[in-house]
């Protein structure tokens, strides 16, 4: 059978995510934080918060080292799929699958696609579908699947 390009990413729980590139970024996702505001005199600037810059840039760094140092930057409009793995509490019962609580889900896609923009693509305008997924998983992690649209 040739090789479509098209590479996958499976979970224990059989979740799969698809795409040409296939990313695993490894460590505890974390939400695009409100920016923070600074004024020198009559200046005002705005900066991430240390939290979602560092996890920005642990996105970027394991995304370009899976791509063999590369960037691979595309020009047409994409699909993006994300798939986070968050760290259960310890008292949370083992029935409880879904996670149903902060951080939201769009925060969380919000922080990876502003880690990607001049990795895989240009602008995240280029993101015309979007499916986010969010569960507990150990380890943490979140699957990454980008996908050209002819």
């Amino acid at each position: 059978m040739p090789d479509s390009g098209i590479a996958t990413g499976t979970t224990k729980g059989g979740d799969e995510v698809s795409g040409r590139h296939v990313f695993v970024v490894y460590g505890s996702p974390v939400a695009q934080g409100r920016p923070r505001f600074f004024r020198r005199g009559n200046f005002v600037g705005a900066y991430d918060p240390d939290k979602s810059r560092d996890w920005k840039r642990t996105v970027m760094a394991q995304a370009l080292e899976q791509l063999g140092g590369q960037a691979e930057i595309h020009d047409g409009p994409l699909t993006l799929k994300l798939f986070f793995h968050l760290p259960r509490p310890k008292s949370l019962p083992k029935k409880v699958q879904h996670h149903i609580k902060k951080p939201d889900a769009d925060n969380l896609a919000k922080a990876i696609k502003d880690a990607l923009r001049g990795v895989v693509y240009r602008d995240d305008s280029q993101i015309v579908a979007l499916e986010v997924r969010k569960a507990y998983g150990d380890p943490p992690r979140v699957l990454i699947g980008v996908e050209e649209i002819a």
